[in-house]
């Protein structure tokens, strides 16, 4: 992960937006003996989404139950179900 000061990011925090644009583990800025991690919205968003179903009990079970029935043939496409 690219680390810099807080000094260095007050400087150029246009290049650091573009960097954590780039970097999918985002840009730390170091504060004495603190760091903060600077990343992408999407990113982020993606964090959060990944948190809220990890939530969900039983979603590993339910994620492997769903991958075996549609290996065996035992799910139905959109137009079936809407025609």
């Amino acid at each position: 992960m690219y680390q810099v000061t807080v000094d260095y990011a007050k400087k150029n925090l246009n290049e650091l937006c573009d960097r954590a644009g780039q970097e999918p583990e985002g840009v730390a800025i170091v504060n004495e003996n603190r760091s903060y991690i600077l990343i992408a919205q999407e990113e982020w968003e993606s964090l959060m989404e990944t948190a809220m179903i990890m939530q969900t009990p039983n979603i590993l079970q339910q994620i492997e139950i769903a991958r075996q029935e549609y290996l065996t043939g035992e799910t139905v496409s959109m137009e079936q179900i809407f025609g």
